[in-house]
């Protein structure tokens, strides 16, 4: 999964957002704030070293991890929707 190049193992972005368990767009935003550092090959090809992925991945709250139930905050409780007759009034 991970290219050895010069030394250190790397992740393409694709590889990467499998291995942190997270969306394409998240990988792009800590690399866009400068929260995960990439290494730049060209000015399309950019990856990701290995420690960065796994800093990232061990940076993920529970809800980022798919453990919901164990969640400090849980979901907001929706109110029952009002019967369309009773609005009518």
């Amino acid at each position: 999964m991970a290219h050895k190049i010069e030394g250190g193992e790397y992740l393409t972005i694709a590889e990467a957002v499998d291995y942190i368990g997270c969306t394409d767009s998240w990988v792009r935003h800590l690399i866009r704030t400068g929260k995960m550092r990439v290494r730049t090959f060209s000015e399309r090809v950019k990856l990701v070293p290995l420690a960065e992925a796994d800093r990232a991945r061990d940076g993920l709250t529970t809800r980022a991890k798919a453990k919901k139930h164990l969640a400090k905050r849980p979901a907001a409780k929706r109110k029952k929707p009002k019967k369309a007759a009773a609005r009518r009034k």
